[in-house]
């Protein structure tokens, strides 16, 4: 039997918050951390059978706490994070493989201050990734793209907004394709960093497969996005309470 995992890298401790307190996964709204809010839409999928959870090293116990608290059943283990991104997202795989993983298991690697993500975007990626090996989350952008290495533009550097995507999150695969190219990866140099699994996935030869979200599925990375967040949540429940 096939399972999918989701890993959900939550392992930062978000410098550009300023907020000097608690990693901005744990920050509060309406009474509920950010990190909650993510790990029970993923709670909730009907296509999610098992959660890993990459913590920072000092949160684990505190993650523990909260996952107990608020009843997650589908989270099987709460790991220690990497020194960066990448690393975590590695010890994420290698959980997978542990808990008994296979090749053509999926995993869906999400953000854990990415809590807007709906089950139609996290069902789709599963999907395609079923099919291809690999489904990538983008979101199409709303203005004109001008990609150049100087402050000057000529014609060429402008892209049509409607071929131009941001990448956001889950980025979704099958297990032993994105070990493989990790493996393949090593310390080989490239001409730009390799920030997330999409981009090591190409880097290695994979056909990256798109996933065209709609919505807010932005990641609370300042304070304006938190801001923003709360609005949005605040939104939500008026409309559930005066049924809209």
């Amino acid at each position: 039997m096939k399972v999918n995992f989701a890993i959900v890298l939550a392992a930062g401790v978000g410098q550009r918050m300023r907020n000097g307190g608690l990693p901005k996964q744990f920050l509060k709204l309406m009474g509920k951390p950010i990190i909650i809010y993510t790990l029970e839409k993923f709670e909730a999928s009907r296509e999610i059978d098992s959660i890993i959870v990459v913590s920072h090293g000092s949160y684990v116990e505190y993650m523990q706490e909260m996952i107990g608290s608020y009843r997650l059943g589908k989270v099987s283990r709460v790991i220690i994070g990497g020194s960066d991104r990448q690393e975590s997202l590695k010890r994420g795989l290698k959980a997978a493989r542990e808990e008994g993983g296979t090749e053509e298991d999926i995993v869906v690697i999400h953000d854990g201050v990415r809590p807007l993500i709906d089950l139609s975007t996290i069902h789709e990626n599963i999907r395609v990734a079923k099919e291809y090996g690999c489904a990538v989350t983008v979101h199409p952008v709303t203005e004109t793209v001008v990609i150049t290495e100087t402050e000057e533009a000529v014609a060429e550097d402008f892209k049509k907004r409607t071929d131009t995507y941001s990448m956001t999150a889950p980025q979704t695969f099958q297990l032993g394709r994105i070990t493989d190219a990790y493996e393949k990866a090593g310390p080989k140099e490239s001409k730009i960093p390799l920030l997330d699994a999409a981009m090591v996935y190409a880097q290695a030869g994979g056909d990256v497969h798109l996933v065209k979200e709609q919505g807010a599925n932005f990641k609370i990375t300042t304070p304006e996005d938190y801001y923003y967040l709360k609005a949005i949540l605040e939104l939500e429940e008026s409309k559930f309470v005066f049924g809209l």
